[in-house]
């Protein structure tokens, strides 16, 4: 946020300033009277901020107030959140995620494209692209940035090297090939970890202080909202619930390790439990001859009630369960929600999962916990991801 600098402002000056914007912009709607007595500071320093937020577009005036009685009405003013935009982005082996927002980081638009290449090349010409696309679209001189979310361990919001299994890449700047094309700040974390910021913004987590998201698909991730900020760990590394350890004999992980929970019930996990099973099952014609490789076609199988579907699926709920209760006897959340492809199944999976725990968590824990499942699909880590670039922009003035 730029607004008033490089005009020699007092440091009070650029405080006061950053508390105005803030408190209109949290209230959305009051009068510079209002403001002055919130924030308690002098009526003309408040007209002279206000002013200024005016002139820079953040602030529209919506004209006199009624009141009841006599007296000089005052003037009602609102946030304009139209003013700037935003682009989130969201990363993924197959498909690209897009949205715009505005500055409550609220959808503009979104759209998803699919990803034929994930090679680095291909993904950097892809997103280059898009900000092309969107900047011929929408006013490019007021995009404050864009933010990516990537399915990859980042010991910071600015990794110079991305290492990803999902993608199969190994140390690639990601960062510095980005900033070769694209003349927007840009901003790169956990796909995950933005998703959950943007349950917190414009999802179930929403005025909560206490909360679980957990994202299930071709990866397995968590992300930890507690006393209303993100937990990131010492080295960005919290909430790795994929690779939490049920089965110390079971398949072998991308990370090394065996029995991993996302070693055993992330989609290409699935895929090869239930295609294995049709195989050397001796009713095939009850499995269905045809290879189950999407999330469609899982859901086309789970409707018809395949029966080795519905045996693994039921399976995999009790696996989620049980590693959801670790999470809920350590944390004691106000809430779990689950979000990613496998989650559309969630008419199958919570009545398993929900049972799970009330079996292997502390009586308190479950009376206190409630599941559920995303309403921001697919997008969650798209509008974290602008609701970040906002975040830093304000901020970093």
């Amino acid at each position: 946020m730029s607004i008033g600098k490089g005009r020699g402002p007092t440091l009070a000056k650029d405080i006061n300033r950053k508390l105005v914007y803030h408190t209109i912009k949290k209230t959305r709607q009051t009068t510079r009277a209002e403001i002055a007595r919130t924030l308690a500071l002098h009526k003309n320093t408040v007209n002279s901020i206000v002013e200024e937020l005016i002139d820079s577009g953040f602030i529209q005036e919506l004209g006199q107030q009624s009141l009841p009685s006599a007296g000089r009405k005052p003037t009602l003013i609102r946030f304009h959140a139209g003013n700037k935009w935003a682009v989130g982005v969201q990363l993924t082996s197959t498909v690209i995620h897009w949205v715009v927002t505005d500055l409550y980081a609220t959808p503009l638009e979104t759209y998803s494209e699919p990803l034929l290449d994930d090679s680095p090349e291909s993904v950097v010409a892809a997103l280059t692209a898009g900000i092309q696309s969107l900047t011929s679209k929408y006013e490019a001189d007021q995009c404050i940035g864009m933010g990516i979310g990537v399915p990859a361990l980042l010991e910071s919001e600015r990794a110079q090297r991305i290492r990803s299994s999902h993608l199969g890449w190994s140390d690639v700047p990601l960062l510095e090939m980005l900033k070769q094309q694209i003349d927007v700040p840009l901003l790169l974390d956990n796909s995950v970890k933005l998703a959950s910021l943007g349950e917190l913004w414009h999802g179930s987590g929403r005025d909560l202080s206490n909360f679980v998201y957990c994202y299930f698909g071709n990866g397995i991730g968590c992300g930890l909202i507690i006393n209303g900020a993100i937990v990131r760990g010492n080295a960005n590394a919290a909430g790795e619930l994929g690779h939490f350890v049920l089965d110390p004999d079971g398949p072998l992980c991308g990370c090394g390790n065996r029995g991993c929970l996302e070693a055993m019930v992330s989609l290409p996990a699935l895929y090869r439990r239930i295609n294995g099973e049709s195989a050397v099952s001796a009713s095939n014609q009850l499995s269905g001859s045809a290879l189950i490789q999407s999330p469609e076609e899982l859901l086309q199988a789970i409707a018809v009630g395949n029966p080795i579907v519905m045996s693994v699926m039921e399976q995999t709920g009790r696996l989620i369960g049980q590693a959801l209760s670790y999470v809920t006897n350590l944390l004691n959340p106000t809430l779990i929600i689950c979000d990613g492809p496998l989650i559309q199944a969630d008419s199958v999976l919570f009545p398993v999962i929900e049972t799970e725990l009330q079996r292997r968590c502390l009586p308190g824990s479950t009376a206190q916990v409630a599941l559920t499942r995303s309403r921001l699909y697919p997008f969650a880590s798209c509008i974290g991801a602008a609701a970040s670039v906002i975040h830093q922009w304000e901020n970093d003035y």
